[in-house]
């Protein structure tokens, strides 16, 4: 599906952008509105002893290795506690923690192991999110106590160089007997979408789905539920800077994808009102807690949408459990 995406030309995706604006309510985007080894050498016997013969000289154990993109890469077996997992012979490998490992490129890149003590989401799932400056690929697994996380990070400029190897390397993570990520999953990646008209466009096969009045109710359902304390200190006015994509699932649901968008909202305070922590530029404040709305899809249509206030304490796993 993600190649029929990205094979959409620059005129159709602009042709279906056009399309969503002319059928889009004219006070929808951007604006104001109010309510993731040789045997030893055998010693001279005397001739009445039978001497043993010499043990055959043992072959060396092949060395272990990932193919990544038809380049064979040289490896070595990074053992925890329980656990182990495939490192690139380059990398540098260091303890994380109580039982888990962090290991590094050198340029950039990293790999890391851990074993979270549990969530409210029990199924296993991979996640693609932005990091600011780079992406974060992440495998999760919820087994309850010692649920296992395998997290992928690079920079933007370098993604392409190392998202393939991350996730060759979290397939070789063993668990006891098990390999909780050898599967052949479908891998996030991060959805075809845009900007258009003042507006955020999500394209689904070749139809673009808007994402701004979505992102709306979410916005306003959540005010609608502020405490009389907070209704007091702002006028019920909003605006959404940006409405931008955050992080894609896969494996949340049986045969789909979640795509979550992430809107930047202030809200307006009126005069003489000083909230506290909170920063208030020309009657505009920003709350700790982001608004994100999180869509449903198959690839083709869009299943439902579910929004979701949060400041990411707990990661894309607590996500998950909010949504799934």
């Amino acid at each position: 599906m993600w190649e029929k995406l990205k094979a959409l030309s620059t005129g159709a995706k602009a042709g279906i952008a056009g399309g969503v604006a002319l059928l889009a309510a004219a006070g929808i985007g951007l604006g104001i509105w109010q309510p993731w080894n040789q045997p030893e050498d055998v010693p001279d016997q005397p001739d009445t002893v039978q001497q043993e013969p010499a043990q055959p000289e043992k072959k060396p154990e092949k060395g272990l290795s990932l193919t990544v993109g038809g380049e064979k890469i040289p490896c070595v077996l990074y053992e925890g506690a329980g656990w182990s997992i495939y490192v690139p012979e380059s990398w540098t490998t260091e303890k994380m923690g109580e039982n888990g490992g962090l290991f590094s490129s050198g340029d950039g890149a990293q790999m890391s192991v851990r074993f979270e003590p549990g969530s409210n989401y029990s199924g296993t799932f991979v996640n693609l999110s932005d990091s600011g400056n780079g992406r974060l690929l992440q495998f999760y697994q919820g087994a309850g106590e010692g649920s296992p996380v395998a997290e992928g990070s690079a920079p933007q400029s370098m993604w392409n160089q190392y998202n393939r190897l991350f996730i060759a390397m979290a397939r070789t993570l063993t668990v006891g007997d098990e390999k909780p990520f050898a599967e052949s999953y479908i891998i996030p990646q991060e959805p075809d979408w845009q900007e258009a008209e003042g507006m955020t466009i999500l394209f689904l096969d070749k139809d673009g789905f808007v994402v701004d009045d979505k992102a709306q109710e979410a916005i306003e359902t959540y005010m609608q539920g502020w405490p009389t304390e907070d209704r007091e200190i702002y006028t019920g006015q909003y605006r959404i800077n940006a409405l931008e994509w955050a992080s894609s699932y896969t494996g949340l649901t049986k045969d789909g994808y979640v795509d979550v968008f992430r809107a930047d909202v202030q809200y307006r305070v009126k005069e003489g009102a000083a909230p506290e922590g909170v920063t208030v530029v020309n009657s505009w404040a920003g709350l700790e807690d982001d608004v994100y709305l999180a869509i449903f899809h198959d690839g083709g249509a869009v299943n439902k949408t579910q929004g979701v206030v949060t400041s990411l304490e707990n990661g894309w796993i607590g996500f998950a459990s909010e949504i799934a």
